[in-house]
């Protein structure tokens, strides 16, 4: 009964203990299931907090988009504002001096403002010509469309179609005007010689600039109407062509050259060099000046052994009349035995010692031709260029007074005269 008595005792002993790490065991479950759910509760608190925060920086951030936004919309309305106006003030300065240039037309009746009158209204007036050369291109430009087109209202206009440089933008009236004045003076000068035909005179002659000046006048009218008809772009009109026909001036004078046959220019040749004594035909001749340029042509391509129409029996018949077959020099200098430099430096000196002066006229044969290819050797030399000439030969020629720029020479002749 003891044993029995003690194995139920640790048999309760055992069930306490059993029941009390139970006991325990729930208790621990438990207190784990408070703290978890403590847990759960303090992240979430946190959370919430957390979420709290970010709204409220999210606010804040949104508030502070907003204010830069509205800050940013003002700052450019602002500029905007500025920007109109600056804009409105040079519209306003570009109107205020485009009414003095046209008051100006008005007065004086051209476009054409001298800088030393109106330094300002000079350089706005070359600042629009540049603009107005953007404009006749289709490009972009720093005016409005309105500006460019009341600059053209007052006269600006193209010298010709497709100019790129601002001295090509003219006063049309002032052109017009300045066209009609040369035409009135080709007339006069129809009437006073009887013809339009310029005569080869010497630079000296008092009529020779002027002449000179029709001459190249009359040149360009030719060139333009041929563009005219060609398609080019010209500044030839309907209305120049009647007032150039109206004085009976040839407009295509080339036109009559193939009407002409061999022998009947041959007789013109033959009547000029019985008239004048030689056979030196200037290119502006209205009859002869651009058949003689065919035939240098035709020469130089013979002599390069090309294929031409220019046989030896034309030769003859050429050479025969003392024909120039290279403009400004002598006739057949190829068939001359070509000399050394000393040579030719010996036929200077001695042409110092007839003539007393080393000027030999460029069309005084071989000698005026070496004369002219030293000045021209000389030049290169100078620029550092590939050069015939050297020191010695330069001072060799300073020795006997060599003229190396003939310019200077013709002004000092004008000074002194």
């Amino acid at each position: 009964r003891a044993a029995k008595l003690e194995e139920e005792l640790k048999k309760k002993a055992r069930y306490e203990k059993y029941r009390e790490e139970q006991e325990k065991k729930a208790r621990d479950v438990m207190y784990g299931e408070e703290r978890k759910k403590k847990e759960r509760a303090a992240k979430l608190e946190e959370d919430l907090k957390k979420n709290a925060r970010n709204a409220n920086y999210r606010d804040e951030h949104e508030k502070k988009a907003i204010d830069a936004k509205h800050m940013e919309e003002q700052k450019k309305r602002a500029k905007d504002a500025k920007r109109e106006e600056e804009q409105k003030q040079k519209v306003k300065q570009w109107d205020s001096i485009y009414e003095r240039l046209a008051t100006h037309k008005n007065q004086t009746g051209t476009l054409d403002v001298k800088k030393d009158d109106d330094e300002e209204l000079f350089e706005w007036i070359k600042r629009q010509k540049s603009i107005l050369v953007l404009y006749f291109q289709n490009k972009p430009i720093p005016i409005s469309i309105d500006q460019a087109r009341k600059l053209t209202s007052l006269g600006f206009s193209q010298s010709r179609p497709g100019i790129i440089r601002a001295s090509g933008i003219v006063d049309s009236s002032s052109v017009e005007n300045l066209w009609n004045e040369v035409l009135g003076q080709l007339s006069a000068f129809k009437e006073r010689f009887g013809s339009m035909t310029f005569n080869h005179i010497s630079s000296s002659h008092p009529e020779y600039q002027r002449q000179r000046r029709l001459q190249n006048w009359v040149i360009d009218q030719r060139r333009e109407y041929k563009h005219l008809r060609l398609g080019i772009s010209s500044n030839m009109t309907a209305e120049r062509i009647q007032k150039l026909n109206a004085i009976g001036l040839d407009m295509d004078p080339r036109a009559h050259i193939q009407n002409h046959s061999w022998e009947e220019r041959i007789e013109q040749l033959t009547s000029f060099v019985e008239e004048h004594g030689h056979c030196k035909i200037p290119l502006k001749h209205p009859q002869l000046g651009i058949f003689c340029s065919t035939m240098r042509q035709r020469y130089k391509e013979r002599e390069e052994g090309k294929k031409i129409s220019l046989s030896d029996e034309k030769m003859s018949q050429l050479i025969d009349l003392g024909f120039v077959f290279e403009a400004g020099k002598s006739p057949n200098l190829r068939s001359q035995k070509k000399m050394s430099w000393e040579e030719r430096y010996g036929e200077l000196f001695e042409f110092k010692e007839e003539h007393g002066h080393v000027i030999v006229p460029q069309n005084s044969g071989p000698l005026g031709i070496w004369v002219k290819e030293q000045r021209t050797h000389y030049r290169k030399m100078k620029a550092g260029h590939k050069s015939s000439m050297t020191t010695e030969k330069a001072l060799k020629l300073s020795e006997i007074g060599f003229v190396f720029d003939a310019s200077d020479r013709w002004n000092k002749k004008v000074k002194a005269g």
